[in-house]
């Protein structure tokens, strides 16, 4: 016997270089085929995308739509699924098939200004937040998206307004969400040139969420324009210590191992970025790498073989 039907509310938090996502299923009254089954077709690629499982996920929703071309929540979740698998013209295309279906889906807009936005199209990022805003002023959401977009655009004060509105939705977030927005508000302090308050905004995210490597690797470099080296190889250990694969966190711990004198060690982390850049496919930066530990070699002298 077939189980009842009713709207289902699904949230993903998503962020990149870093990216939030967000799962909303809500059926369309319309129907032309058969609703009833397309509604299960439409269940099940949410399942799907929700065990990362996008190829099943694109198939299921396919066969939703299928069964009923006017279910606007299967365009907007195959438009995300999209999103997750590179594909953004054709998300944005889901999206707008979407929203002619149902011009009050916000999630729609939200995964269209997604889209957009992965395609550095950041005014139409931009203007899909701004409807999504004007249809649930609540979301947070699309203020921290659209805050990415201005911060994309270099409009800090643009995009740390936008990460302020976000973050007065905290009751709703949890310590990795609220260390994600800060983390971002952080950056663009820093792009102001604010460095007392990026440094703040990292310690922050670092409070809500202790295995931020993006956080302490951010720290690390305002310590290491200011100066305090040793500070920032900590940071810069911290962050290795939770994402071992962030290659720029080998390198800039071994360039500053290197100025402070400690030779060995700062080769080992230079060929330890190396090789993160090699398996990522950063195939220039490896070789910029490879070349810079040669021309050190070479000037290399003495035994230091002292560890920080």
């Amino acid at each position: 016997m077939l189980p009842q039907f009713a709207l289902r509310k699904l949230a993903k938090f998503w962020i990149s270089v870093l990216l939030f996502v967000s799962l909303f299923g809500r059926a369309t009254q319309a129907a032309e085929i058969d609703p009833i089954f397309a509604q299960e077709w439409f269940k099940a690629g949410v399942e799907e995308t929700q065990q990362g499982h996008y190829q099943q996920a694109l198939l299921d929703f396919d066969k939703a739509i299928a069964l009923d071309s006017n279910l606007a929540a299967a365009y907007s979740n195959r438009c995300l699924v999209r999103i997750y698998l590179n594909d953004y013209q054709q998300a944005k295309q889901d999206c707008t098939h979407a929203l002619q279906h149902q011009p009050t889906n916000d999630l729609a807009y939200l995964h269209r200004g997604l889209a957009a936005y992965r395609l550095g199209d950041y005014q139409s990022a931009i203007a899909d937040y701004n409807a999504a805003i004007q249809l649930k002023p609540d979301s947070f959401l699309a203020y921290y998206n659209r805050g990415l977009a201005y911060a994309a655009q270099e409009k800090y004060l643009e995009a740390i307004a936008d990460y302020n509105q976000a973050l007065r939705q905290m009751s709703a977030l949890d310590g990795t969400q609220l260390a994600t927005i800060y983390n971002d508000r952080g950056l663009a302090y820093f792009g102001l040139g604010n460095l007392e308050k990026a440094i703040a905004d990292y310690d922050r995210a670092i409070r809500f969420d202790s295995k931020n490597s993006l956080a302490y690797y951010n720290r690390a470099l305002i310590c290491q324009r200011q100066g305090h080296y040793r500070e920032a190889i900590a940071n810069f250990t911290l962050s290795l210590q939770n994402d071992p694969n962030r290659a720029e966190a080998y390198i800039n711990r071994g360039l500053l191992r290197h100025q402070l004198g400690y030779y060995q060690t700062a080769l080992t982390d230079l060929r330890l970025g190396a090789e993160c850049f090699g398996q990522q496919g950063k195939l220039v930066a490896y070789r910029h790498i490879l070349k810079l530990i040669e021309q050190i070699q070479q000037s290399f002298s003495g035994s230091e073989n002292i560890i920080v």
